[in-house]
C-alpha cells in the first residue's frame, strides 16, 4: 500500500563524517529500524534546504524528510504491506 503522509516523526539520527543518517524512527506507535538507505537528495524550499532519504526497513520502503526550519523530521511517504 502506498501512502503520502507528511506525518511528523521522531528520528534517531547519526552524524558521521559530515553526513546525516537516520537510524530508526517512531511511527504509529512502532519503532522502525532502518536496514538500508537507498537514496538521498535535497530540495530547496525558500531559504531552507530539505534533506530526503529513501529507506528500507524489512520489506517496507519509506521516504523521510529533514526540515531544518523546525527543526523536524517528516515521514513523507510509505510503501507498506498494509498491516
Amino acid at each position: 500500500m502506498f501512502e503520502t503522509l507528511n506525518d511528523p516523526v521522531d528520528v534517531l539520527t547519526a552524524f558521521t563524517e559530515g553526513a546525516m543518517e537516520p537510524l530508526r524512527f517512531r511511527w504509529k506507535g512502532r519503532v522502525i529500524r532502518v536496514s538500508k538507505i537507498t537514496g538521498r537528495w535535497t530540495r530547496r524550499e525558500g531559504q531552507a534546504l530539505l534533506r530526503y532519504f529513501s529507506i528500507v526497513a524489512g520489506d517496507e520502503t519509506y521516504e523521510l524528510c529533514y526540515d531544518p526550519r523546525g527543526p523536524r523530521w517528516l515521514l513523507s511517504r510509505a510503501w507498506t504491506s498494509g498491516k
